[in-house]
């Protein structure tokens, strides 16, 4: 059983903590419970209750699926360390039928819903916070859309490991290195387009050196996103 000091100790790492007063922090570490999940389990809704929980992603790196009305199984997006989700309880931004699936070991923090809502109502620095990450899913959708109308599948994939790599990766001197958690598979239900287009335009790029990749890492040539912002 995790104390109340390490409790304290993994959730003052959350930009969330600067929100919080050191009352609010110990009364909330009183309160949540903290998991570690294993590579590849699954977090089902139905049986974990994700809705009446708000779950905060100390470690790991962690996908959301949703299963459509045929029952094909679709990546709605990327959970990565310091990541909140399952705000369903609270902004309704989560569809009832997703659930988490655990792309590496990862630790996770669990605070009940209806708590964290009094403590959004209570604390306007936090509502706002919270509202704020909502907006960021929001346009996060918005792009996404405006990708599938505008934009052909190749552009969309070549767009999306960019985007990844920037925002998981750490730079070195020619490349940002990112861990490679995604199969292409994965890549293709987030970018709406097939395993096989996937797969021929990654190795497209690779032999244009704008990416490289194998099973542990991918990472972007720097010079094609300077490229980019120049434009």
């Amino acid at each position: 059983m995790m104390t109340f000091e390490s409790k304290y100790w993994h959730l003052i790492q959350f930009q969330l903590a600067k929100r919080l007063s050191k009352d609010e922090m110990i009364h909330l570490c009183t309160t949540l419970k903290m998991r570690q999940i294993k590579r590849n389990v699954h977090i089902e809704i139905k049986q974990r209750k994700i809705s009446s929980d708000v779950y905060f992603l100390k470690k790991g790196t962690l996908k959301i699926i949703n299963i459509s009305r045929n029952g094909d199984e679709m990546v709605r997006h990327i959970i990565k360390e310091g990541d909140i989700f399952g705000l369903l309880g609270l902004l309704d931004t989560e569809n009832k039928d997703d659930y988490a699936v655990a792309i590496e070991d990862c630790v996770i923090c669990i605070i009940n819903a209806d708590y964290f809502k009094k403590m959004m109502e209570e604390n306007k620095n936090l509502n706002n916070y919270i509202l704020g990450l909502a907006g960021e899913r929001i346009k996060k959708l918005e792009r996404k859309i405006s990708s599938l109308l505008y934009k052909d599948a190749m552009t969309r994939i070549e767009e999306f490991i960019k985007d990844f790599v920037m925002e998981y990766g750490e730079e070195s001197k020619e490349f940002i290195v990112a861990k490679n958690l995604l199969t292409n598979s994965d890549i293709a239900k987030l970018t709406s387009t097939s395993r096989q287009t996937v797969s021929k335009t990654l190795n497209n790029l690779k032999r244009k050196n704008i990416i490289d990749f194998d099973q542990n890492i991918i990472q972007v040539n720097k010079k094609s996103i300077n490229n980019e912002t120049k434009l």
